[in-house]
């Protein structure tokens, strides 16, 4: 059980540093096409039109994220199927076993507790 949960932590931490690495290579490279783009304007026009276009390029893109990031699903929410009921007073094993799963686990946190506080 530990060992799953170990497994699950450590993609769960990889998948965060991939992630955290991209981000900040996408940032590196938005700061050079960035430069880039100015200097391409600047030779075009002047430095004032290179800031007015290089500007309104990202309030535009920052809009459409906002946009996308506000965005309402129009799926209706999904309800819990209801429970099934056992027929004719019998119940289902793992039913039980769930139940007696549940049972224990309350009881250990019950007595872990109860340790914890004993002197």
């Amino acid at each position: 059980m530990f060992s799953a949960m170990q497994s699950h932590l450590a993609r769960g931490a990889r998948r965060a540093a991939w992630a955290t690495a991209g981000g900040g290579l996408l940032a590196v490279g938005t700061a050079f096409l960035t430069v880039a783009a100015w200097l391409v304007l600047t030779e075009t026009r002047d430095a004032q039109f290179a800031a007015l276009v290089i500007g309104l390029f990202y309030v535009g893109a920052g809009l459409v994220a906002l946009a996308l990031g506000t965005k309402r699903t129009s799926k209706p929410p999904t309800t819990a199927a209801a429970p099934l009921t056992p027929q004719d007073g019998q119940q289902d094993v793992f039913e039980r076993i769930a139940a007696a799963f549940g049972e224990g686990f309350q009881t250990g946190k019950a007595m872990k507790r109860a340790s914890s506080r004993a002197p």
